[in-house]
């Protein structure tokens, strides 16, 4: 047990210290499958890489930064907390999302590194109320 804590602690810290973020895909507008894809920064853009395909965004084109945790418990003696980032950019005038799951130590320094990287602060999802835009059929 303490040996897999160690392996899977060391591996995040390579990852960090490398520059890539493991982070699940949950969903939005890129054309990734909803498994692990890795994240780095590079040359002004966040670079997101699954199975060879890479996908950049430039960090110049995020407009808002999103985060939130989700928090289950079972039967009062289990807690499992699921960390989340939402990202939001401008791609061809049009906004485009993606929202992205990973642990709670990447979780923390993805964010950081994408506060720092674009400038802007991330905005708590539990905080702020949720306003959604339906289409106009005509």
């Amino acid at each position: 047990m303490r040996l897999t804590l160690l392996f899977a602690f060391l591996s995040t810290a390579l990852y960090a210290a490398a520059g890539a973020y493991p982070v699940t895909y949950e969903g939005g507008s890129l054309p990734l499958s909803h498994r692990k894809v890795t994240a780095r920064f590079d040359d002004g853009a966040v670079v997101f890489v699954q199975h060879g395909q890479q996908l950049a965004v430039p960090v110049e084109d995020i407009t808002a930064i999103s985060c939130g945790s989700d928090v289950h418990r079972r039967m009062k003696l289990a807690k499992t907390e699921k960390d989340y980032i939402g990202v939001t950019w401008t791609s061809h005038n049009r906004e485009a999302e993606a929202l992205f799951k990973m642990n709670g130590r990447e979780y923390r320094d993805f964010l950081k590194a994408l506060e720092a990287s674009t400038g802007k602060k991330a905005v708590d999802a539990h905080k702020v109320p949720v306003v959604v835009h339906y289409p106009t059929i005509i």
